[in-house]
Formats: structure tokens, sequence, C-alpha cells
């Protein structure tokens, strides 16, 4: 009798445990907050954490050693070196002096340097915490560059190639040691590279083939919901339409637009708001930083890559492997975001984010070296002058296979009048340059 009390006890506390469990596995929100569709997959609503100086930092590392540049873009590479910057304290900002894109080039060759490349001009404002004292009328001047040199670590040079505009400053905290066993590492890769100078322009690009292997991932959709809860005060307000012939579903209230092309999953958002007062270029950016944390959950590295002046509209593009991705046609590499005084006001991101590689054999592709690539685009008829940027990136495509699969393929990119397009294609295409 006693043995089954004893039992029964021990049974009435496993129905209650269970019960409880049960109870809080159906009120206690998940951690991760998933949500399922049927036609859009699983998707987690969890932003992937980017630091400012990481969004904002450097895209490739050139060691200037003994007359030779070597570039690294490897990410392990250019991370470790960004996040030394989070220990460097600069004492201030004085007046700069003018140098040309040759001058700059003779101060990097009168010591071994280590110089960090930005993908664009760069607002001291947004690294105003490296700083002991940054005046207000340097927090909206910008630098792409820079460098210090190897005998000489208290002293930090900073240079934008397009206001030719350098700034010698002391600082305290590199490491010279830590860095150079980040760049003698035996998984450390670099090419060797050229600077190309034009009027405004430095662009360093490889002497030497570059070999990299082709990528492929398993794609997941982002559910339409997600971001309509977030981008909608109240989503009791929200109509939806999708009575149209171009297969874009529509979501609006009395403020805002939220539009889904279906066929490119490419989601775009418009909110009528103030823009009389502009912000200031680092308002602009830190604003546009805080909106695209929200909404880009791309996995690798995100940077900053552009600012249109006339329509304060600012362009994050995603990375993969310490390359910047592009795409034909539909525009899967960036997010466009504009911001004004009173908040977001434009938004264009993709929904398909890659999650896992599933190249089995890693088949890679040899790029013959940048030097000649751009001798080729000049022959070909292509003014040199008007070549603003070439760089290797990875060209996005979808896979005829299985609308789960993407591939990415790298190629050369070459930037003419604002526009990135494949230099092999510009080669090939019988009117290019005429």
């Amino acid at each position: 009798m006693k043995k089954n009390v004893i039992l029964n006890i021990f049974l009435v506390s496993l129905i209650t445990l269970s019960l409880f469990l049960t109870f809080i596995i159906w009120t206690m929100p998940s951690q991760f907050n998933e949500e399922t569709n049927t036609s859009q997959g699983t998707t987690s609503s969890v932003s992937i954490e980017r630091k400012v100086s990481e969004v904002f930092g450097p895209v490739q590392i050139a060691l200037h050693k003994n007359e030779a540049i070597n570039i690294f873009t490897q990410t392990d590479v250019v991370n470790s070196l960004t996040k030394e910057m989070d220990s460097w304290k600069v004492d201030t900002l004085d007046e700069p002096i003018e140098l040309t894109n040759e001058e700059y080039k003779e101060r990097l060759s009168e010591s071994n340097a280590l110089e960090m490349i930005f993908v664009e001009n760069i607002s001291f404002g947004i690294f105003a915490d490296r700083f002991n004292d940054l005046a207000g009328e340097y927090q909206d001047r910008a630098f792409n560059r820079i460098f210090f040199l190897e005998n000489d670590s208290n002293q930090i040079y900073f240079y934008n190639t397009h206001s030719k505009l350098f700034y010698s400053e002391s600082i305290e905290g590199i490491n010279q040691k830590k860095i150079d066993e980040v760049l003698s590492a035996d998984s450390a890769k670099s090419y060797l590279a050229t600077a190309v100078l034009e009027e405004g322009k430095q662009i360093y690009t490889s002497i030497e083939e570059i070999e990299l292997p082709y990528l492929s991932y398993l794609v997941e959709r982002q559910a339409n919901q997600l971001f309509i809860e977030r981008l909608f005060d109240d989503t009791s307000e929200v109509r939806e339409n999708s009575d149209n012939s171009d297969n874009i579903v529509s979501y609006n209230d009395y403020v805002s637009e939220l539009q889904i092309n279906e066929d490119t999953d490419i989601l775009t958002y418009y909110r009528n708001r103030n823009a009389e007062n502009k912000l200031s270029i680092t308002e602009t950016l830190r604003s546009s930083y805080n909106q695209m944390i929200q909404y880009e959950n791309w996995a690798s590295a995100v940077h900053y890559f552009g600012y249109n002046d006339s329509t304060r509209e600012v362009t994050y593009r995603r990375y993969i492997e310490g390359f910047p991705v592009f795409s034909d046609g539909s525009d899967y590499g960036t997010t466009h975001i504009t911001v004004v005084e009173d908040g977001l006001s434009r938004l264009q991101v993709p929904l398909v984010i890659a999650q896992t590689p599933i190249s089995d054999v890693e088949e890679r592709k040899t790029l013959q070296s940048g030097a000649s690539i751009l001798d080729a685009l000049v022959e070909y008829g292509y003014n040199s002058a008007e070549i603003d940027d070439i760089k290797v990136g990875y060209t996005w495509t979808n896979s005829t296979e299985s609308d789960r699969v993407i591939n990415l393929e790298p190629n050369w990119y070459v930037n003419i009048d604002g526009t990135w397009e494949i230099a092999q294609s510009l080669l090939l295409n019988e009117e290019g340059g005429q």
C-alpha cells in the first residue's frame, strides 16, 4: 500500500511538471522568435549584430614594404585590424595640408607603412569616440585612407583622395607586434598590387592573376510579416493589395506603403516624412546605420558603400569572403536607405539571404590581373578618366535547378559613371566604349 501511494505521488508530480512546462512554452516568447510561413520558409527575426567600426571600417589592408604593395582582403585579416582600431586614441585633429595623389603616394613610400582602405568617404564624426577631443568643425569632414609607419606607431595619417586633404596626428594604442603577427600568419593571403593614379582617385589593383573559389549557398526568404510588424506603427490599419499584373504585393496605411516583388523578392518601403531640415552627413550615416541593422539579416559582413547627396540615399553592400556581392538585374547585393530628420523615409532590401554553403568540391576561377583589365578597357575605347574604381566582386545568380540555391562567381567589376559593371561584359560588348 505504501509503495502505491509513493507511485501515485510521483505520477501526480510528473503530470504537474508537464502542465507547467506546457504553460511556459505557450505563454513565453521564443528567444529567437522564429516565424514560419509555408510559402516562405522559416526565418529568424533576430537581427545580426554589427558594430559601427565594422560597417564603416576598412575593406582592404595595403602593406607597403620594400617598394611593393600587398593587398589583403581576407575577412579574418581585415576584421582583426578593424578590432585593433577599438583601442586607438587619437589626440585631436588639426588643420590639414593639401597633397596630390602623387604626393600622398610618396609619403607612403618613405618607410614601410600599413594603409587601411575604405570604400567611400567616412566622416570623422562616425569615429568620434576614437578622439580625445574632436572639434565640431571636423565632425563632418571625411577621409577614405588611414596609414601609419612601421617605425613610428605614435603617429597616424588620414587622407581624402577626393578633397586631397591630409591630416597628421599623434595616437596611442597601436600594437605593432600584434599587427605583424596578423599579417605574417600562414593563413593571411595577399596579392601584389599597383596604385593607379588619376585626378581625385587612387585605386589599387592587382598586377598578377587572382584565383578564387566559386561559391554556392542554400538561401532562405524572410517572411513578409516580419517587415510588416517592424515598419508599420499599427498593423490593424494595414491593407493588403495583390491585385496587379506585376506580381507585386503591397501593404499600406494612411502614411506609408510597403511593396514586395514576389518575382525578385526585393522589398521597397516608402513613408512621407518632413524633409525640410537636412541632416549632416554624420547624422545621416548614423541614423541609416540604426535602420540598416534592423532590416538587413545577411549573415556575413555588410559595409557602407556610398551616399548620394542629392537624394540623401545611403547604400550598404553585402560582402562574402571579403569581397562585395553584385547581381545582374535584381539588386540582391545592396540595401538602400533614405533617412530624414523624422526617421526612415525609404528602404530597399533583398529578402533572400544566404545561409549554408553547399559546395562539395571547391571549383576555382582564375582572374586576370586588374592592371591588364584596365589596359584592355582603355585599348577598347574607354577613357581611363571615366573609370572611377575597379575591384573583384562575387556575382549572384539564382540556380536554375532550385529556388533555394544561389551561385556566386568571382569577377572583376569596374565603376563607370557611378554604375558597377562586369569588366569582361564591357570588353565583350562590341559597342562598348565607343
